[in-house]
């Protein structure tokens, strides 16, 4: 029984074309595994109007008014911030915030001024890239994407960096 080892259910690449948004049968669907099985149900965004997207599903409500998403899965990075905003409204209306492409697949770490700034603070690309993510006051989770056990334990240096910038603020 998948349920009893399930507790997010997440809508992969919502969209304004896929209607996802726009569809009853599937917010009562998705309410009643939400009411029935005390899942949690997420969606994840992507492109150039995931902000947009996101705002849109956080005024979806079930049939008895209470928000259907409880989670956003979101591209956030130094070089991708425009969701930052909607990110905030969904953290603000109890929404888990997942961020993905932290490292934007590996650009941010070619980024020369994450590198200048890296060299000068002693910290390296990824954790600082990471670290800015964290400290963001939408409070993300965020996956590293890290492959081998020394990335790893590298990216997770950024929590400690994403608190001493929280401080700084």
């Amino acid at each position: 029984n998948i349920g009893e080892y399930l507790n997010l259910y997440q809508i992969h690449s919502a969209t304004f074309e896929s209607g996802c948004l726009t569809n009853k049968e599937v917010h009562e669907a998705l309410s009643t595994y939400k009411k029935e099985k005390g899942w949690a149900i997420g969606l994840s965004v992507s492109g150039p109007v995931q902000d947009d997207i996101l705002r849109e599903a956080m005024q979806i409500t079930t049939s008895d008014g209470e928000k259907l998403f409880d989670s956003v899965q979101c591209t956030y990075n130094i070089l991708e911030q425009r969701p930052g905003k909607a990110l905030l409204e969904a953290h603000k209306a109890g929404m888990d915030i997942i961020i993905k492409e932290g490292m934007a697949n590996g650009r941010t770490l070619r980024n020369k001024k994450l590198q200048e700034f890296a060299a000068q603070s002693g910290y390296s690309a990824d954790q600082l890239a990471l670290a800015c993510i964290l400290a963001q006051p939408f409070m993300p989770r965020v996956l590293s994407g890290a492959v081998t056990s020394e990335q790893l334990e590298s990216n997770s240096v950024a929590v400690a960096i994403s608190e001493r910038l929280r401080e700084e603020e």
